[in-house]
């Protein structure tokens, strides 16, 4: 167990040195004293004791007791939080580099396990674990003590000891599976209290649903409490064993080894004294067994995350960045790139591409296609977030390795469906003030929100309006390429026409690339092509299948425009 959290606290902080262990020892060598000056000084009293040097070793040795357990205890502290901060760091700055495929695979609520309770789990371990190892110095010392009192009692405590040790060796391992099978446990709970969180509409208003999904967490709970409690019976009865022993042995001592030895009687009341003063440091070594058990769980956790991490890295590493930018593009290439989806035996599923396409530099691209088409796919190939297992990507006949891939990236300001909303600006701290308001004001939104302080007042909106609030960061962006999918469903009549006879074409009239998930077939003639995915494939529509419909103006716009210095037309 000392090679999983002590090596892991070293690795971590490099902060567990020679003076927290010399603390440690000193800690348990002082409680050691207070008990041989006590017996010294009750043995004096027949000789008018006890003496002042009794009082004055007693001082001390109080003295070097609150000070080295307070120090470990501080220390142990503060080497753990710093641990949990560089190993959370070090995680989500590895999962922000990570690749989203291998992000997805591992699942939300396997980072968030390891990252807030696995740690905290540790934290939890550190300052116990300096206790317990003063502790087994002070067992260590007293059990020198009873050696020098009487040989007899201190092979009776080693023989003890032993026992407890070996019964604990025989069953670690089922400790430690059974810890792997509740931390499972825990995990399928903490997926099914996210769906009762995020499903809560839906269940609210189904109660079959409802039902089902409580049954779900309800079975969840209780195989979180069938697998805690496997262990914890199983170290129960190991622990009722060694206090079971404890108090034969001092029966022993008492009522067996005067009668083997009857020059023992006249220490027994010491012998007696030290084994209770044992029983305190020991229960407190012995109920660090589970903990050292947990915390072995929680490091092997961590390490298979952060390995699984560091593999996906090098398969797909970011490389050094060409500093030749590419926001100067006229055209991006997709040359046969191919993407499949694999089932967990590896099977391949379904299957995007190959596709070639270009987009030009200026151009507005409608996307459409059914549910399951590939669209989602195609937009995360081309923002580069999945690798073509196929084919490339190119930028003006350059091939986009991983020299170029971050710039590639960085061309993009997109809006998935599931795109999340921060209540900060982040990448845009010189946005001017004035601008994020008239942008709040032109998209409706300035009597809903409003950014002080360096933050949104708020993000509760409606989902119409959150999509407007991420057309505002996504303005403040200006990036040369735009990914809208499905912004303008949810959005009034009113907004809707703004969005696609206003909006797009400013954009396009600043130079910009739009590409635009939409079933608002309407609105296609503002578009330049109109590209359709089915069953994986891609392909163009005719312009006489998505040209104008009748009864519309293409010329025809709202009255308000925003151009692309953000001023009111």
């Amino acid at each position: 167990m000392r090679f999983k959290i002590l090596d892991f606290l070293q690795q971590e902080t490099r902060a567990v040195d020679q003076k927290l262990y010399l603390m440690t020892a000193a800690s348990g060598v002082a409680n050691a004293l207070v008990l041989a000056i006590i017996n010294s000084a009750v043995e004096s009293i027949s000789e008018g004791g006890p003496y002042w040097r009794h009082f004055l070793l007693f001082g001390l040795s109080i003295a070097l007791f609150v000070y080295s357990l307070q120090y470990i205890l501080y220390e142990s502290s503060r080497i753990a939080e710093e641990a949990i901060r560089n190993v959370r760091v070090r995680l989500a700055d590895k999962i922000r580099r990570c690749d989203l495929l291998a992000l997805e695979s591992i699942g939300d609520t396997d980072i968030h396990a390891r990252i807030s309770r696995e740690t905290s789990a540790i934290g939890q371990a550190a300052r116990p674990l300096f206790s317990a190892g003063q502790s087994s110095v002070m067992i260590a010392f007293t059990m020198s003590y009873i050696a020098l009192v009487s040989p007899i009692a201190v092979l009776l405590c080693a023989a003890m000891i032993a026992g407890g040790v070996g019964i604990y060796l025989k069953d670690r391992k089922v400790y430690e599976d059974g810890l792997q099978e509740a931390s499972r446990c825990e995990d399928d709970l903490f997926a099914s209290l996210t769906g009762l969180l995020k499903g809560f509409k839906e269940i609210r208003i189904n109660r079959l649903k409802s039902d089902d999904v409580f049954e779900e967490f309800q079975g969840a709970a209780t195989s979180v409490m069938s697998a805690r409690s496997r262990v914890m019976m199983l170290f129960s009865n190991n622990v009722v064993f060694v206090e079971t022993f404890f108090v034969l042995l001092v029966g022993a001592i008492v009522f067996v080894v005067p009668v083997l030895s009857p020059s023992f009687s006249t220490s027994v009341t010491k012998i007696v004294a030290a084994i209770l003063f044992l029983l305190g440091p020991l229960s407190n070594v012995v109920m660090m067994i589970p903990v050292l058990s947990q915390v072995h769980v929680t490091v092997d956790n961590l390490r298979r995350l952060e390995t699984f991490l560091d593999q996906s890295l090098a398969k797909s590493p970011d490389g050094p960045e060409d500093p030749s930018g590419l926001e100067d593009f006229q055209t991006i290439q997709l040359d046969q790139v191919c993407f499949t989806y694999h089932s967990p035996d590896g099977s391949p599923g379904f299957q995007v591409g190959p596709i070639d396409a270009e987009v030009r530099r200026g151009e507005i691209l409608f996307l459409v296609g059914g549910n399951g088409s590939g669209k989602t796919t195609f937009l995360k190939l081309f923002t580069a977030l999945y690798s073509p297992m196929q084919g490339s990507l190119r930028v003006d006949g350059r091939e986009i390795g991983t020299a170029h891939i971050r710039g590639y990236r960085n061309l993009f300001s997109a809006i998935f469906s599931d795109f999340h909303l921060f209540d900060k600006l982040h990448g845009l701290r010189n946005a001017a003030p004035e601008r994020i308001d008239q942008l709040l004001r032109l998209m409706e939104l300035s009597e809903k929100t409003a950014y002080r302080d360096g933050r949104f007042s708020t993000t509760r909106l409606s989902t119409g309006q959150r999509k407007r609030l991420a057309l505002v960061v996504s303005y403040l962006e200006d990036k040369p390429v735009y990914v809208f999918d499905e912004v303008a469903a949810d959005q009034d009549p009113h907004f809707r026409r703004y969005f696609y006879e206003a909006l797009l074409p400013e954009l396009r009239q600043a130079g910009k690339t739009v590409v635009v998930v939409s079933h608002d077939d309407r609105y296609f003639h503002v578009g330049n092509r109109v590209l359709q995915m089915d069953y994986g494939k891609l392909s163009d529509l005719p312009r006489d299948e998505h040209r104008h419909p009748p009864g519309t103006s293409a010329g025809k716009g709202p009255a308000r425009r925003l151009s692309s210095k953000g001023q009111k037309q």
